[in-house]
Formats: structure tokens, C-alpha cells, sequence
């Protein structure tokens, strides 16, 4: 028991293949050798953008399975209801892959420095498929434009999760099953497990009763999501001994399978108690997690 109180690039960029615990979401790609980027301010918030004109192409290299977002804004002169038509042709050694027709006038509230104006934001997504693959991008249509690229999983990826440890908890124990190793938190009456969150982001939890030699059958706990006094959320469970879970550290226990809820998380600092209401003299363990935090999710 432990104590816890459709575009041609002639310059080359490979990207290393994101990690396991940012395949379901979109990561910013920030740098390409030999090329600046420039910033983009869109709605106050800075994003990293590479200039992408007719005469000068770029290549990015990207490790599939995954999908590569191209966000692109034309580059305008700031002149009443003026309006840029283009096109965007992502290729693969001469191969056209995708490739679109965009229109767009001027965005409102998006600004970067030596340009009178841009367009409003236009997406085209590219499957990328196992292996490694050169997609080039090829501009017409207008001299130049302001491209975003992102970086992310195949659609339907798991997502991946970052686990919390708590401010305060009565106790931690160890979930075994199979060969992983799980870190639990105690809930007990009167004891709640404390987290800090910070959002926007959402908290999911897994949770299991404890049993002991007196428990047989289907068994039933409530929990309590409370923040600053007030209940955020009440949920209600009615579960079974797990067939292959084990705690290292609480011989006398055994786990259920395992519940689950979630919960959404605002804007700012949030520290959130989890309690237990029901049963008044029993115990159980959560585990919580965050989705992994990923850099340019958000255009």
C-alpha cells in the first residue's frame, strides 16, 4: 500500500512518425528544413504557417498510417470583396494524389506581419498510407499562399490517453492484469480522490468496487463528481467480479471489471473531487486520464 498525500515542395522534410500517444490527435507541424515559417495570428492565438507560392513548392515527408491536413489561405491585396481562386494538387512521385479548387475572400480577426490580408481558411485532408511517402504540394491559380500543416493518426485511431495522479487520495493500489500493471486510486466514504485538471480537455475515469470474501454476485456503487461544493455529476453503477484482475498490494480484495464515465473540462484550472456514496462502508479505485495533449488542434 502506498501513501499519496491537391502541392509541389521541392525542399525535403521528413517527419518522424508521431508517437503512440499522439495518434488520435492533430499535431502541428512547426519546422522544415530550409524553410521559415511564419506566424499567423488567428483569433489572437499564434499558428505556424509555410509560404507555398507557384514558383516555389514544398515537399513534406510523412510516416503512414496517418492523415495530413493542409490548411491554406491566400495571400490578398486587402481590396473590397476581392475574392482568390486556386488550386492545391498534392502529389506523390508525379502522382496526383488529391487535388482542389478553393475560392475565398478575406478573413476577419486572422493577421500576419507583411501581408495586407488572407483568405479564409480552406482544408484538404491526405490519407497517408503505410510507409514513409514525399507528398508534394503544387500551387496555381494565385501567386502565393499561407499553408497550416497538421499531423494526426488514421481516422478511427484510439485515442491516447495521459494518466492523472492525484493531489490527494487515501491510497494507491496496483490493478494487475495480464502483463500490464494499472496505478489505481482508493475512493473511500468520507475520503475523496482529488485531481487537477487543466482545460479545455476531457477527464475520464475508470473505476472498480473492491470486493471482499463477503461479496458474491452483482454488486451496485454510486459516485459523486463534485467541484467547489457543487455536484457536477452523479453516476450509478451495478458490476461483477473481474475474471482476470488483481490488486499487488490488497490480498484480502478483489476488483470488478472494469466502469467508466467521462466528463467534460472548461476553460482554466479545475480541481475536481471524486467521491464515493455508495456502499457507505465499502471501497473502491479510480484511475484518470486526460487525452494527450496535442500542439495545433485547434486552427
Amino acid at each position: 500500500m502506498r501513501s499519496v498525500a491537391r502541392t509541389l515542395l521541392p525542399a525535403l522534410a521528413v517527419l518522424g512518425l508521431a508517437t503512440a500517444a499522439a495518434a488520435a490527435g492533430w499535431e502541428s507541424i512547426e519546422s522544415l528544413p530550409g524553410r521559415a515559417h511564419e506566424t499567423v495570428t488567428v483569433k489572437k492565438r499564434p499558428r505556424v504557417y509555410f509560404r507555398l507560392t507557384t514558383e516555389t513548392p514544398l515537399t513534406v515527408t510523412v510516416i503512414g498510417p496517418a492523415r495530413l491536413r493542409v490548411i491554406s489561405r491566400a495571400i490578398l491585396a486587402d481590396r473590397p470583396d476581392e475574392v482568390a481562386a486556386y488550386q492545391i494538387v498534392a502529389l506523390e512521385g508525379g502522382r496526383a494524389l488529391l487535388a482542389t479548387s478553393q475560392e475565398a475572400g478575406a478573413a476577419r480577426a486572422v493577421r500576419a506581419k507583411g501581408v495586407a490580408a488572407l483568405g479564409k481558411g480552406r482544408p484538404m485532408m491526405i490519407q497517408v498510407p503505410q510507409g514513409t511517402h514525399a507528398i508534394q504540394l503544387a500551387l496555381t491559380g494565385t501567386p502565393a499562399v499561407l499553408v497550416r500543416l497538421q499531423r494526426a493518426g488514421p481516422e478511427g485511431a484510439a485515442p491516447a490517453w495521459v494518466s492523472l495522479t492525484p493531489i490527494k487520495a487515501p491510497r494507491s493500489v496496483s490493478v494487475i492484469e495480464g502483463e500490464k500493471s494499472i496505478a489505481y486510486y482508493s475512493l473511500m466514504p468520507g475520503q475523496p480522490v482529488v485531481l487537477r485538471v487543466v482545460g479545455p480537455s476531457t477527464l475520464d475515469c475508470l473505476t472498480r468496487l473492491d470486493y471482499d470474501a463477503t461479496m458474491t454476485g452483482t454488486q451496485s456503487y454510486q459516485l459523486r463528481v463534485v467541484e467547489r461544493g457543487r455536484t457536477l455529476r452523479t453516476v450509478d453503477f451495478r458490476t461483477t467480479k473481474s475474471g482476470g484482475a488483481t490488486y499487488a498490494e490488497l490480498k484480502d480484495r478483489v476488483p470488478s471489471r472494469y466502469d467508466r464515465f467521462s466528463l467534460p473540462v472548461g476553460n482554466g484550472l479545475h480541481e475536481i473531487e471524486v467521491h464515493l456514496v455508495k456502499p457507505a462502508d465499502g471501497s473502491a479505485e479510480l484511475h484518470a486520464r486526460i487525452p494527450q495533449p496535442s500542439v495545433g488542434r485547434i486552427e
